[in-house]
């Protein structure tokens, strides 16, 4: 604000709200859909009127008598008059606040770009760079090695995990009786070029992340349809996953459409229920491991993503002009079709609706966008190991 506020937002104003009000609203709390983690939050509320401060809802929940209405709630204490008095000055000066400051839980977030690590030495041998972390880790903790499983074990474990089935006895007799140093590393080579036995494995774990269904309401409507014919030639071929996901954005013909159509739901349907905004939460949640069913509706309470975000996305796929709604209720705010990590590049939002798909396809695969790697790794790793690197 261009002027000095005679209410001291740090010193005055925060230790009121963090005493009444930031136990509900704020960090990841926003009870009643009202935050307090950022000016803009407050705003967009609705809860304060900058125009006459008396007609603020946040004055009458804070001075009212009735237990209903009233806040803080009538298990906590009540505000005194004198943080009333705060609280009404704050509202009336414009809502001063200090550049920056936010009462939301500060979170880690990634570098977008990859990265490499700095990987330990080798030892005792053991070259794989996975190992290498994990040789440092139990040094530095103490912990003994554990002992390589033996033969039998190996072999049912990455048969289960390759191709979903558990080997033959004649197998099972052959491999263990295999003097070979080389016949683990061997074994697996010949596990991954069994290219039906790995596609009829790993289709189950795709029909899952594509949202791959065999029933359901978009179907009874003809709404959406299923994708596993391509999926299951794509696996087959050893499609690169890359090349998948262009041909999932940016379909280059019907049959993998499915998976950006959605569901088509019958009858009236919420803002988040949309086709556009189904597009946005898929290709957000699959390929870049971002939930943005919350901020669907109104700016997450648990990340940094905005409605502005969701709904950028959602434009990209939608035909028509998409109008912003908080919590169901339109704003009179047009989404603009964005992308959500512009330092890769953005999106012509006066291209073409195949244009702007193609263009996120090729985003979204950016050799620069670790997220989009480090996520379907981290999915891969979650298969294999049984929890994720990040779970």
């Amino acid at each position: 604000m261009s002027q000095v506020s005679a209410v001291d937002f740090a010193h005055e104003v925060v230790p009121v709200l963090q005493r009444n009000c930031v136990h509900c609203h704020g960090g990841r709390e926003a009870e009643g859909d009202f935050s307090l983690n950022t000016r803009e939050a407050v705003v967009d509320s609705g809860f304060v009127d900058l125009e006459d401060a008396e007609y603020s809802h946040l004055l009458d929940v804070v001075t009212s008598s009735d237990p209903n209405l009233k806040m803080p709630p009538p298990d906590r204490p009540a505000m005194s008059e004198q943080e009333v008095g705060v609280v009404r000055e704050w509202i009336e000066e414009g809502l001063p606040w200090e550049p920056g400051f936010t009462f939301a839980i500060e979170t880690y977030e990634p570098p977008l770009r990859p990265r490499l690590p700095d990987l330990p030495p080798v030892r005792d041998g053991r070259f794989n760079p996975i190992d290498r972390i994990l040789d440092q880790y139990l040094s530095d903790n103490g912990v003994v090695r554990p002992k390589p499983i033996d033969d039998a074990a190996f072999l049912r474990r990455v048969s289960l995990d390759l191709v979903g089935l558990l080997p033959t006895e004649k197998q099972a007799k052959e491999f263990v009786s295999d003097p070979s140093s080389t016949k683990r590393e061997e074994l697996i080579e010949a596990l991954l070029t069994d290219e039906i036995g790995y596609a009829d494995h790993w289709i189950t774990f795709f029909n899952d992340l594509l949202r791959n269904d065999y029933s359901g309401t978009g179907f009874i409507t003809g709404g959406r349809k299923q994708i596993s014919k391509w999926l299951y030639d794509s696996l087959l071929t050893n499609k690169p996953f890359d090349q998948l996901a262009r041909e999932l954005i940016a379909p280059p013909n019907g049959d993998s459409q499915g998976y950006i159509d959605g569901i088509k739901w019958r009858g009236e349907v919420s803002a988040g229920q949309t086709i556009p905004i189904q597009f946005s939460q898929s290709v957000s949640q699959s390929f870049l491991g971002i939930n943005m069913k919350c901020a669907s509706c109104h700016d997450s309470f648990i990340d940094r993503w905005t409605l502005k975000d969701a709904y950028g996305l959602a434009a990209i796929y939608a035909n028509e002009t998409l109008e912003l709604h908080r919590c169901d209720k339109p704003t009179g705010e047009t989404a603009r079709a964005q992308w959500m990590f512009p330092e890769l590049g953005q999106i012509d939002a006066s291209a073409p609706r195949e244009t702007r798909l193609q263009q996120l396809a090729e985003l979204m695969t950016h050799s620069e966008n670790g997220r989009f790697a480090r996520t379907i790794v981290n999915r891969l790793w979650f298969q294999l190991m049984g929890r994720g690197i990040v779970h």
